[in-house]
């Protein structure tokens, strides 16, 4: 063996000796109240603990939507021939109030759902199937509400699994508006609206996004009182046939629902 790589074994030893020797007295000695490192973790862990009081919970809903305005008919009904078979655009909010604890279940209280989807077509000329390029016939509809929401949070709260099914069923309500002609609703355009009651359906599961940075998220629970974010996949069954009574347009739609939810 060479006198350098003899002189650099002999090193290598000798620090790793040292470094043996400083941790075998560490390990002997207590912990100082003025250790740093023990009251950086301390501080942490505190700041990863915090938890604000939690009785709200807030969602922005997307989706697709497809009025099931043609279901008593046979064949293309009166929306598919106007507007096609495509689905269109739904947006919507939700606010929930859960002020109970279900011990071992989680937390259940009333929401109030708030949506909009809109369709639109060139209309038909007067007896023809033609299309009559200068006007327009539309519809829209809000779809809205009141539900009993069960959020079957304590798996989470106890193991730490980032996963929260809930449940939500109630009475539903649809408000919609037509509209057809040029420059409608001036008085040589046609426009009729009503609402459609029914029910309300949706089952579904969120997923917490708190893991991705559990410092940051007690610190913005903290500031702002929300307690979790979270994604979202619903499958909603707005079942709006005016339950039973007739006539009445059938303007909900059974659909998935994806979105973003917080807990505050």
């Amino acid at each position: 063996m060479s006198c350098h790589l003899r002189h650099h074994a002999v090193a290598c030893l000798a620090g790793g000796a040292a470094l043996l020797a400083a941790s075998v007295a560490g390990a002997q000695s207590s912990h100082a109240s003025s250790d740093w490192r023990q009251h950086d973790r301390s501080r942490i862990l505190r700041e990863e603990r915090y938890a604000s009081p939690q009785s709200f919970a807030f969602e922005l809903r997307f989706g697709p939507y497809s009025p099931e305005v043609d279901e008593e008919f046979s064949g293309a009904g009166p929306y598919k021939t106007t507007f096609g078979d495509g689905q269109e655009f739904y947006f919507g909010i939700e606010v929930d109030w859960l002020p109970l604890r279900i011990p071992y279940v989680g937390a259940i209280g009333p929401g109030l759902g708030w949506g909009y989807t809109s369709a639109s077509a060139k209309a038909f000329v007067a007896g023809s199937s033609a299309r009559a390029e200068a006007e327009e016939t539309s519809l829209t509809i809000m779809p809205m509400h009141l539900s009993a929401v069960l959020r079957a949070d304590e798996l989470m709260r106890r193991t730490g699994v980032p996963i929260v099914p809930y449940a939500k069923a109630g009475l539903g309500m649809g408000l919609w508006t037509t509209s057809s002609g040029p420059g409608v609703p001036k008085p040589d355009g046609v426009r009729g609206e009503g609402i459609t009651w029914g029910t309300h359906l949706a089952l579904g599961a969120m997923l917490a996004l708190n893991w991705l940075d559990r410092r940051s998220a007690s610190q913005l629970d903290e500031t702002t009182g929300i307690n979790h974010t979270y994604l979202f996949g619903e499958w909603m069954f707005a079942n709006l046939d005016g339950i039973g009574s007739r006539p009445q347009m059938h303007v909900g739609s059974s659909t998935w629902v994806l979105g973003l939810g917080f807990d505050m």
